[in-house]
């Protein structure tokens, strides 16, 4: 993250306090490289706009003019500014883009109030977008005023995204697509505003691919004097491209209704499509499988995959595939699969080669996983996420949890930014370290020194920890303070921020390891943090992140100017620094030294590159930060990843030598949900892939894990005994079902009481650790008392422990002998217990009850009778006691008198 102002576009329009960091995103809920775009229309289907709240429409199907007609009977015509008839062709308008300030940049101006006191919204536009426009600020169209304060808007820079906004740039909400769009090809955008459901969505060609709860309606932008399409409110470039329909409705329309509209304006240049799917399909590469099942690409959700080969299967949704794979060494298997490119309708298919290679070994290299948060003005995100890679392959990556955090903070300002994951070899121990911030929703400091202001001078110092063996199952959370070191104050710090950590193997004089963990501080003269001051890199170690362990160092970088989001690879006993400028304008740069102890003042570093990652952001250098650095596994091949701020999140540099720095990666084939910002990754082992791909669960295959009968007073570890040790669990990402261990819960089970218990399990999985947290009263506000964490994501399962009741202590005899000319058979109970009994005794001679109750230990109740002979036979005795009842019986021998 970024304290600095940008330019003066960028500033007002993205973070409140006017500092970048404060950035808005709304969290796009459908990922649309998932989602084929093309599904929406069939080949040569047709279908009508619908009319019903139709306000407006435009369509730019004229071949000269200034004016064009609403065709909404009594609607306001809408005029071209700047427009020339060589500008019309006759099914569109073509918008030549330029300065805004250029009199020759032509737009279309809009009725004034065309939304007014409307509470929900449609607005849909056929559009072509020009190549300039995916890496320019702009505004496809606008409903507002010529402002920065409040507007409604689409933009098609980077992901495409629909905004609203009544707090200029740090209260936007963003509902945007999970992929960019194709320049110089005609897409159906549609942003709906439902009021009643509070939620902006936004649609590509018919297709929902994003959806963000909100407030804001139409009638929020009070102000609607300069609607206009083309034209921003900021001084953004001009949109460049073409426009064939513009509607604008009063109401929310259906899901049906969209994919109407895209239906319908697909038909004005049917004709491009068919190319534009050809043009897909070329595209689209071999493919290589090295795991049994992996989601294939699908090119920003236009390509779909069919098998012949029976030893690929490719599953309904068209892009999960489960491969036999050859054994491990053997040799691999070559085929091909079939790709089916749509674009609105139109198809194109193309046979593709397709390897698949034999199984990994268990402790094989194989696989990357990824931590880092979100930033969503929206919404509380500031938490962690993880991410693991599609097979080997660091180019495209699953969010793990269904997209959902799987840790949070409930101590200190209950925000986790810019997390760092780093492993101790020594002790096999993963670490997770973090900043201690919340942006959305946390403490902004007072009048006079707030939001950055505040953070930046006056904000924790603390990083957030958690630790793991296995990268699922994560410790709980810790903090501790890099301002303090043996229990001294080593320095008047501003806030920690943006912390990572490289292992030293032999750091301490006796050969052992630690970390030298690094971070962003401003550093004071005075204990109050007032006076001119700016962001250096610190330096302390500590082999595992806790305050008693951990040690201050000192400045590792100070370069007279702000300077935060060190990451640093090793190779060829060079160690490769890589920095956020923020000060002289190099942006993100990379340095090396050969340098043994490189954290020393002592090393000398030699500047390789600067800018880097500058062409994701348009050429802004400042418009990227948060560097994060890894090595291919088994190559001379290293990714860095740039977080273009306030929203794209990662975006992907590579390079074969870190001497000659890094070159934009460009691939159709890459991906990564988006809005995913600033983390750490770590290579991993084919048997850890599969362990975190393993846990990676939603619902259990079977709930209700059925019933176990245990004796009395039986202890809890006797219980869990009985109880199932594991439940299966449906995988995520089609893959399957695994079996998990499960954690009962028997605090509400009484083995000293005889009944029937319901308990419930919690599985191990990804989703089960504590990823939320509620104060007393239900509140989650950022300072709540009693905050506890919980997990929103568990999976369960129940089962009922059946407590039988207790067996009494019983001893049954059953004697005959001759007396008196007949034979008496005498049956005695001895209570060997402390509780009274009441004896029910059958013989062969029928039933008959002794009613003698005597309590205390060794009572005895005697049932007798009298016969001329008997028969051999048993005697039963049914004991109760205190509500408990037990069985036993005794023989007895037949017997006669003389």
């Amino acid at each position: 993250m970024n304290p600095t102002p940008r330019s003066a576009s960028l500033t007002r329009r993205r973070s409140p306090g006017r500092r970048a960091v404060a950035a808005l995103v709304g969290a796009a809920l459908v990922t649309a490289a998932l989602v084929p775009l093309g599904g929406a229309a069939a080949a040569g289907a047709t279908a009508a706009a619908p009319t019903s709240g139709l306000l407006a429409e435009y369509l730019f199907d004229q071949t000269a003019g200034a004016s064009i007609p609403n065709r909404v009977s009594g609607g306001a015509a809408a005029a071209v500014v700047n427009g020339t008839d060589a500008q019309w062709t006759g099914s569109s308008l073509v918008l030549a883009g330029g300065a805004k300030t250029s009199a020759s940049a032509n737009w279309v101006r809009l009725p004034d109030n065309i939304l007014s006191g409307k509470t929900s919204a449609t607005v849909t536009i056929e559009t072509k977008l020009d190549l300039t426009m995916k890496s320019n600020w702009n505004f496809l169209w606008n409903i507002g005023s010529d402002s920065t304060t409040q507007y409604y808007f689409a933009s098609v820079r980077d992901n495409p995204r629909t905004t609203i906004t009544t707090n200029g740039g740090g209260g936007e909400v963003n509902a945007r697509s999970g992929a960019a769009l194709d320049a110089d090809r005609w897409y159906s955008l549609t942003s709906v505003i439902d009021g009643a459901a509070g939620h902006i969505t936004f649609y590509v060609d018919g297709v929902q691919v994003a959806r963000t709860s909100t407030t804001l309606t139409p009638a929020s932008i009070t102000d609607q004097t300069l609607n206009a399409i083309g034209r921003a409110p900021y001084p953004d470039p001009m949109y460049k491209g073409e426009v064939s329909t513009f509607r604008v409705y009063d109401r929310a329309l259906t899901a049906a209704e969209v994919t109407d509209v895209s239906v319908a304006d697909a038909a004005i240049h049917a004709a491009s499509f068919q190319q534009a799917a050809q043009t897909v399909a070329d595209g689209v590469a071999a493919v290589t499988f090295d795991e049994a099942v992996t989601t294939l690409p699908t090119y920003g959700g236009r390509v779909t995959w069919s098998s012949g080969d029976p030893a690929i299967e490719i599953g309904a949704d068209g892009v999960t595939a489960t491969a036999e794979q050859p054994a491990a060494g053997g040799q691999p298997l070559e085929t091909t699969l079939t790709a089916t490119a749509t674009v609105r309708g139109a198809t194109a298919t193309r046979q593709v080669p397709v390897t698949v290679q034999p199984e990994a070994a268990a402790e094989d290299a194989f696989g990357y996983a990824m931590v880092h948060f979100i930033e969503d003005s929206a919404g509380y995100a500031e938490k962690i996420y993880l991410d693991v890679s599609r097979g080997d392959d660091p180019e495209q990556w699953d969010p793990l949890n269904a997209g959902r955090p799987i840790l949070a903070s409930d101590l200190g300002t209950t925000g986790i930014r810019d997390p760092y994951l780093t492993y101790n070899p020594e002790t096999e121990t993963y670490y997770i370290i973090a900043t201690d911030l919340r942006v959305f929703g946390g403490d902004r400091g007072v009048t006079g020194c707030t939001e950055w202001c505040h953070w930046s001078s006056k904000g924790s110092t603390k990083l957030n920890v958690w630790e793991s063996k296995d990268l699922v199952t994560w410790s709980d959370l810790r903090q501790f303070d890099v301002a303090l070191s043996d229990g001294a104050k080593v320095g008047e710090f501003g806030m920690a921020w943006a912390p990572e950590a490289t292992w030293v193997d032999d750091y301490y004089p006796d050969g052992s390891g630690a970390f030298v963990v690094y971070w962003s501080s401003n550093v004071y003269a005075n204990a109050e943090h007032t006076g001119s001051s700016y962001s250096r890199i610190l330096w302390g170690a500590t082999p595992d992140f806790s305050q008693e362990s951990y040690e201050y160092g000192g400045v590792f970088i100070d370069a007279g100017g702000n300077t935060i989001d060190t990451t640093i690879i090793q190779n060829d006993g060079k160690t490769y620094r890589i920095t956020k400028d923020n000060s002289a304008g190099k942006g993100i740069y990379l340095e090396s030294t050969p340098a043994a102890e490189w954290w020393k003042p002592a090393a000398t570093w030699t500047q390789l590159q600067t800018r880097i990652g500058a062409v994701w952001a348009g050429g802004n250098a400042g418009g990227v930060e948060g560097p994060a650095v890894f090595q291919r596994h088994g190559e001379d091949k290293w990714y860095l990843y740039v977080d273009v701020i306030p929203s794209t999140g990662y975006r992907p540099m590579e390079t074969t030598d870190l001497d000659a720095g890094f070159t934009q990666l460009v691939s159709s084939s890459f991906f990564m949900a988006p809005s995913t910002k600033h983390g750490g990754i770590v290579g991993l082992t084919k048997a850890q892939y599969d362990e975190i791909r393993e846990a990676d669960a939603a619902t259990a295959v079977v709930t209700d894990l059925g019933a176990v009968e245990v004796e009395a007073d039986s202890t809890s570890d006797a219980v869990r005994a009985e109880l199932p040790a594991e439940a299966d669990v449906e995988l995520a990402y089609g893959r399957g079902t695994a079996s998990q261990p499960v954690t009962w819960d028997l605090s509400d089970v009484d083995t000293s009481e005889a009944g029937t218990y319901e308990v419930t399990g919690t599985v191990r999985t990804i989703g089960a650790n504590p990823n939320q947290w509620v104060g007393t009263g239900g509140s989650t506000a950022w300072n709540a008392p009693g905050k506890a964490l919980y997990s929103s994501t568990a999976v369960t399962v129940t089962a009922d422990v059946v407590v039988a009741a207790p067996v009494l202590p019983v001893t049954v005899t059953a004697d005959t002998r001759c007396i008196a000319g007949k034979v008496t058979l005498t049956v005695k109970a001895t209570n060997d217990g402390a509780a009274p009994v009441a004896l029910e005794v059958s013989t062969t001679y029928g039933s008959k009850s002794i009613a003698v109750v005597q309590p205390g230990n060794g009572t005895a109740a005697a049932f007798s009778t009298r016969q001329g002979s008997i028969t051999g036979g048993t005697v039963t005795v049914d004991v109760t006691a205190a509500g408990d009842s037990a069985e036993a019986s005794a023989s007895y021998a037949a017997a006669a008198c003389g």
